[in-house]
């Protein structure tokens, strides 16, 4: 009975941290390049090769070929503070992290193109210690996800354009829990794909729909943990807790992690000659993930962790200003819902709450055929409460993302 408790005690610390990062993997500013204008117009701008990821129909608008390269760092500030006592308190478990993507488009002839898109969809680097209230449940964690995404365009007419493509998916998982006892390696190939369309409606106005399916991670590698005791909170109305002992453990371990379907529709507006509108709106399908199972190779035990997660609807506006002939200023915000809102339903990885973005940029042509965009965004994570296996308080999250673009196009 001992050993059967350990065992269920350890596969519920192991999913503790994927409650949310199903939710922390998609992280936009990492793959779709219009990350000066908060997002928006995402969906119906194709002025380089990053439209491969963003929207594969628009690689009908770019002559030739065309090469995008984005080189960034993103800094993310997650602070935990403990609503009982200060001394549980989390130092920043963020910090500064590299990434980057490349994207190319070819031009087959007149009516199709081939692009390709290498990207990370999201992920996080956390480092809480040992000293914190969640110490049990996550101490530090390594979350990466790579997309690669071959796609084609077909040009229908001069004003209807249509793309499709494959997603290729490689997750990385790496996880120390247990007050630093316990590790965790986790990776997974998963596929789906996506598709686009954009529509001239004049010379002034374009509109654009982007669908991404949903993509199912099946994550599995090994764990493994040293003997040692812990103190397990005691669930009720008068705090407490239990010495539990865990035997040393080792074996197989699957966990699976869903990342839903999305869909967005992007318009793109020349009000003047400098001046130019972008939006986006855009629907993600998270009530689709009703639960994540953990399954680990001792007596073939599974622990399925109930979700409480809800649809998330964003929305972003942005503006343009072509300053001179070689350089444009860009601007935009945007905003998110929470796809989790209860405290009980929590998570240490990245805890969710509703969105908000603020982002500046400028587009610099320097030569007819190679042109810089550079980047910053704050993005305010919010301040989501938990409650959750004996971590009770308030997190402070927000991440600030500064890049920049180096796009060439080959006429």
């Amino acid at each position: 009975m001992k050993k059967n408790y350990s065992l269920i005690l350890l596969s519920s610390t192991l999913v503790l941290p994927f409650q949310v990062n199903a939710a922390g993997t998609l992280v936009q500013e990492m793959s779709k390049m219009t990350v000066s204008t908060a997002g928006a117009g995402s969906a119906a701008l194709a002025e380089n090769a990053s439209v491969a990821y963003s929207n594969p129909a628009g690689m009908s608008y770019i002559e030739g070929d065309a090469l995008s390269v984005n080189a960034a760092v993103m800094d993310l500030g997650m602070y935990y503070h403990d609503d009982r006592d200060s001394s549980l308190d989390s130092e920043n478990a963020g910090g500064i992290q590299s990434y980057g993507s490349i994207y190319y488009v070819h031009q087959l002839n007149d009516d199709f193109h081939l692009g390709m898109s290498m990207s990370a969809q999201g992920g996080s680097a956390l480092d809480y210690g040992i000293d914190y209230a969640g110490a049990l449940t996550l101490n530090d964690l390594k979350l990466s996800v790579i997309q690669f995404n071959p796609s084609v365009s077909y040009q229908v007419n001069n004003k209807l354009s249509i793309g499709g493509g494959l997603q290729i998916d490689y997750a990385s998982f790496e996880e120390s829990l247990l007050y630093g006892q316990g590790n965790i390696e986790t990776d997974s190939w998963t596929l789906g794909y996506n598709l686009g369309l954009m529509y001239q409606i004049d010379e002034n106005n374009r509109l654009g729909v982007a669908y991404r399916s949903r993509m199912n991670h099946n994550l599995t590698g090994s764990f493994n943990s040293n003997a040692m005791t812990v103190s397990v909170p005691i669930p009720g109305p008068i705090p407490g807790s239990v010495d539990k002992d865990i035997s040393a453990k080792a074996g197989d371990a699957g966990i699976n992690v869903l990342n839903p379907r999305q869909v967005e529709v992007s318009g793109l507006h020349q009000l003047t000659n400098p001046l130019s509108l972008v939006w986006s709106v855009g629907f993600e399908q998270w009530s689709d993930n009703d639960s994540t199972t953990v399954s680990i190779t001792d007596n073939d035990k599974l622990v399925q962790i109930e979700r409480n997660f809800e649809d998330v609807w964003t929305a972003a506006i942005g503006a343009r200003y072509q300053l001179t002939s070689k350089l444009r200023l860009e601007s935009g915000v945007g905003y998110a819902s929470s796809p989790l809102d209860e405290p009980e339903s929590q998570g240490l990885d990245l805890p969710v709450d509703t969105q908000h973005r603020y982002s500046v940029g400028a587009t610099y042509q320097w030569t007819k055929d190679t042109s810089f965009n550079a980047y910053y965004s704050y993005v305010d994570y919010g301040d989501p409460e938990i409650n959750n296996s004996g971590v009770i308080g308030q997190f402070d999250n927000s991440n600030q993302f500064i890049g920049i673009t180096l796009n060439m196009s080959f006429k």
